[in-house]
């Protein structure tokens, strides 16, 4: 690859997706999974429509940012609606229940070649941030990140539900990640795995790799200007490499 087509300064900082980055997270079986576990466990409130309404709508909330409330918040507030209950009592009911199903789903998550080995060396020479999408409370994070062999103490920060506004891939998702962490988009790269949640990142000055962990190479997807950051892909020892290289 010409030099041209390379980072042209040293990042500072990483922000590292989870699910598919850093760990194995199934397919579109793990959700419909997770649908038929916890509805039951929520349908003994106001029956099987107002749980279902709650979930539904819960999922389109975090689609559209916003300014005065959390995802947390805003998602709590949907379930209090719909379940019946006062926010405090939806908090509690929600939460036992990702807490009692979630540990189920443990066998589709798994490790990622060369995730864990990358973060071994990347800590010692750059601040990690968890840039996971924040629709989940950090039991959840953590435990995820355990099963594919993520250790959650070596990441700064994580964007959990309960400090962001928006989520993925709205511009205000980064914007807000980078006001929050005192972040000058110049001096991060975020590592993921998906273009469309992802690569929108360079809207904000943010460069991004892509991980493919059997890429036979490193390709620019988007070269570095004047007005656009960059963006990669190839497998982890590529982005090792061309991290060491600026």
């Amino acid at each position: 690859m010409s030099p041209i087509s390379l980072p042209q300064k040293r990042f500072k900082n990483l922000l590292l997706d989870l699910d598919g980055t850093l760990i194995h997270s199934g397919n579109f079986l793990v959700h419909i999974e997770f649908i038929a576990k916890i509805l039951p466990l929520m349908k003994g409130h106001r029956g099987w429509k107002a749980a279902w309404k709650g979930l539904s709508e819960g999922n389109d909330v975090f689609k559209v940012p916003s300014k005065e409330k959390t995802n947390k918040e805003r998602l709590l507030d949907i379930f209090s609606k719909h379940l019946g209950l006062k926010y405090e009592d939806a908090e509690t009911a929600v939460f036992k229940s990702m807490m009692e199903v979630f540990p189920t789903l443990k066998s589709h998550f798994g490790k990622i070649p060369g995730a864990a080995k990358f973060i071994e060396w990347a800590k010692e020479n750059y601040t990690l941030t968890l840039a996971t999408n924040p629709v989940w409370p950090i039991e959840l994070v953590h435990m995820r990140m355990r099963w594919g062999g993520i250790d959650p103490s070596d990441f700064r920060s994580i964007t959990t539900s309960d400090r962001m506004h928006a989520c993925k891939p709205t511009r205000d998702y980064y914007e807000e990640l980078l006001e929050q962490e005192k972040f000058k988009a110049e001096d991060c790269l975020l590592i993921g795995n998906e273009r469309k949640m992802d690569l929108p990142a360079t809207r904000v000055g943010i460069a991004v790799f892509l991980v493919r962990p059997d890429a036979n190479a490193l390709t620019c997807i988007e070269c570095p200007t004047d007005k656009n950051p960059g963006a990669w892909r190839g497998s982890y020892n590529h982005l090792k490499e061309m991290l060491q290289s600026n």
